[in-house]
């Protein structure tokens, strides 16, 4: 089955069941990773289990090979990866947290990944040894300030 037409069977299964908000992104020509990802909110842990259950049965009713599954048994954020297209069904405050729409939908520098919520501004060298590595410019009264903080906020 092309890639469009299973995108098309999964976001109708997603609408089918409810979801809340779903958002099917055309990927193709922004990334190798895969063509379609289909990005939806569900309301509750039995929510997104059950829109996550009618995606499967919808998908083995057209004979599709049997995709990757993530997350089901905790029911916050499951991902069916089907190679060509990506289904993430997620609780609301876990799609707000990772906004993976908001990634693939405005410009990102070359080789970005989305922000992590366990990424911090004070820990941006993970360990590796500055004054080894090379001068970097730097305020020179004070090494992070609230500007500074502000622009890592904005990512």
């Amino acid at each position: 089955m092309p890639s469009e037409e299973k995108a098309n069977l999964v976001l109708d299964a997603v609408e089918d069941r409810k979801a809340v908000d779903p958002i099917l992104l055309d990927l193709r020509g922004k990334t190798l990773i895969t063509d379609y990802f289909l990005v939806c909110t569900g309301t509750s842990n039995v929510h997104i289990r059950s829109i996550a259950d009618f995606v499967l049965e919808k998908t083995e009713e057209q004979r599709l090979p049997a995709p990757k599954i993530e997350g089901k048994d905790a029911g916050e954020w499951v991902l069916i990866d089907f190679g060509d297209v990506v289904v993430h069904v997620m609780a609301e405050e876990t799609r707000d947290r990772y906004k993976l729409e908001q990634f693939w939908t405005t410009p990102q520098p070359k080789g970005a990944l989305p922000p992590t919520p366990d990424t911090t501004a004070d820990n941006s060298m993970g360990g590796l040894d500055a004054e080894r590595i090379g001068n970097f410019d730097q305020d020179e009264e004070d090494e992070f300030d609230d500007e500074d903080a502000d622009f890592f906020d904005e990512a």
